[in-house]
């Protein structure tokens, strides 16, 4: 007999899954830095140049990774990197509210659509849902991408030793018995009052209150970094021919009939007609039509306008449904439908030019103030939005009113910032007071300090009953950016606080007889709060304004 010594196959080694990343270790530690940087620029500081260097940073990370990664980024999405400096940027020149929400929301708004089409392009082809699919999936895909580079980032640095390691179930397990072993520990704690007294006095060896603080300003650059990785991975991941959504084929065919659709513009052209011409006959004609109807010229013209505003929007939103949605097929159809919405188009703006002269009637009276100059503004880019949209339905490229609406939408943040809203304020009513003699000071002083430029120059042009009272509200405003100042460090540090501290040093003399101080609500517990207060003459008056942060 033969005997066969066998032995059993050894197990083939598996292969490590096949790298996606040149260099995941290169990506990691460069989300890393930025995620240190959140926490240096932004944990418990208010906002000032800090936005402005973290966006810059966030540029030129994502670029040089791109770069070692040999990945070539589109060309129609390079534009997008100048509006993210600027709105950026403009969170440290600006402090009206409004406008600082703008540059802020824009800033993320744009790095996300930067994200998306950073490899496939195609920025000036997407439509309603691939804007709306970029903001809101690129933050959630930048939560689950970054695990893949992370762990081709440990292969990289340990090499197959590493994937062989004991320390990474170890470390996890940490990470899991870390909130077990606290829940117990405070149950235990609660429940033996020596076992109580022996853990408080470990804990209070340990420095315990230092050990939190370190671990929660690593857990800030943890999560940001991670988050931040992720986002650097949705960029770059190859993402082959990515379709847009509704450009071959739309997700809504047309089933609104042209009948319907021309008996609906019809009507509205008849009805807003009828209001054109009253305008025409009495807001545009004159104060004598109106005083023959019955009414004042001012009390005509200062109302309305809020609801013109609402009729034009809901316009633009009514003839861009029935852009969509409406049958067209033929020559005439079209031309009768582009014909009407022409005609529509041009009633709104006759519409808009009411709105305003009716705004600016109002404001003549009661004087300017943020929400009407929002309303200024949004007429003219809503102006731009129908002239737009009238050009895109007769090219036929209605898709790209999406992109045009985005543009508008970037205009109007342009805009506020270039105005200087709450300085523009200021002015308008500085020429009122010297047209008037009215002036509301106390609206004035709850304005940013971005108005204090215009506010000194009206105080030395102002009556001396309005400089008594616009005198201490500048000496409140000159104390709590000197005490701000003496609390924030240079990542706050703030274009609008630096022009506005310069801007009242003429005035230096007058308002040293004006004492500010701070006055705690309970001298015990000063962390509750108070308010600044101003001395005029032998009175103590509360300060208007409490922007110091």
């Amino acid at each position: 007999m033969t005997s066969t010594n066998s032995t059993a196959p050894s197990p083939e080694p598996q292969a490590s899954p096949t790298p996606v990343w040149r260099s995941p270790l290169g990506m990691t530690l460069a989300a890393l830095v930025l995620g240190l940087s959140v926490e240096l620029l932004f944990d418990r500081r208010p906002l000032g140049v800090s936005f402005a260097i973290w966006a810059f940073l966030c540029v030129v990370v994502l670029l040089v990774v791109a770069a070692r990664e040999r990945i070539r980024t589109s060309w129609d999405g390079w534009w997008l990197v100048a509006p993210i400096l600027f709105f950026s940027a403009m969170v440290f020149v600006r402090l009206e509210p409004m406008t600082v929400l703008l540059d802020f929301g824009l800033t993320l708004a744009l790095f996300a659509l930067w994200i998306r089409v950073f490899r496939s392009g195609r920025l000036a082809r997407f439509g309603w849902l691939d804007f709306g699919l970029a903001l809101a999936w690129v933050p959630l895909e930048a939560c689950f991408r970054p695990w893949r580079v992370l762990s081709e980032a440990w292969n990289q640095a340990a090499g197959e030793r590493g994937r062989r390691s004991r320390l990474a179930p170890i470390l996890r397990g940490l990470l899991l018995a870390l909130p077990v072993v606290i829940i117990f520990a405070a149950l235990l704690s609660a429940a033996d009052l020596v076992f109580s007294d022996y853990l408080t006095a470990v804990l209070h060896w340990l420095r315990l209150d230092q050990i939190a603080e370190l671990l929660g300003r690593t857990t800030i650059v943890i999560v940001s970094g991670i988050f931040l990785l992720g986002a650097s991975a949705v960029a770059l991941r190859t993402t082959g021919e990515r379709r847009l959504i509704g450009e071959e084929k739309p997700l809504l065919i047309p089933f609104v009939g042209f009948t319907e659709s021309v008996v609906l513009l019809g009507a509205v052209d008849l009805l807003f007609s009828a209001f054109v011409a009253v305008q025409f006959a009495y807001l545009f004609g004159g104060q004598a039509n109106i005083t023959a109807a019955g009414y004042t010229y001012s009390d005509y013209a200062r109302r309305g306008f809020g609801e013109l505003v609402a009729v034009s929007v809901l316009t633009l939103g009514m003839i861009l449904a029935l852009g969509y949605l409406s049958k067209r097929e033929g020559r005439r159809p079209i031309a009768w439908f582009n014909g009407l919405s022409g005609l529509l188009v041009g009633l709104v703006g006759a519409i808009l030019a009411s709105a305003m002269m009716r705004l600016l009637m109002y404001e003549s009276a009661y004087g300017f103030t943020r929400l009407r100059t929002y309303t200024h503004v949004a007429i003219l880019w809503m102006a731009a939005l129908f002239v737009a949209f009238l050009g895109l339905l007769i090219a036929g490229r209605l898709r790209q009113f999406a992109l045009a609406t985005v543009t508008g939408i970037l205009g109007f943040g342009v805009t506020l910032n270039l105005l200087n809203v709450d300085a523009f304020i200021a002015r308008q009513n500085a020429s009122r007071l010297a047209a008037s003699g009215e002036v509301d000071v106390a609206y004035l002083a709850s304005l940013s300090y971005d108005a204090a430029p215009a506010l000194v120059q009206m105080a030395a042009a102002a009556p001396a009953e309005v400089r008594s009272e616009l005198l201490p509200e500048l000496a409140c405003w000159q104390a709590q950016m000197l005490d701000r100042g003496q609390r924030v460090g240079w990542p706050s540090h703030h274009l609008s606080y630096v022009s506005a501290l310069r801007s009242l040093a003429p005035l230096q003399d007058e308002l040293s007889g004006y004492p500010v101080e701070w006055q705690p609500y309970d001298e015990s517990y000063p962390e509750w709060g108070g308010n600044w207060v101003v001395t005029v003459g032998a009175k103590e008056q509360p300060c208007s304004t409490g922007w110091a942060d």
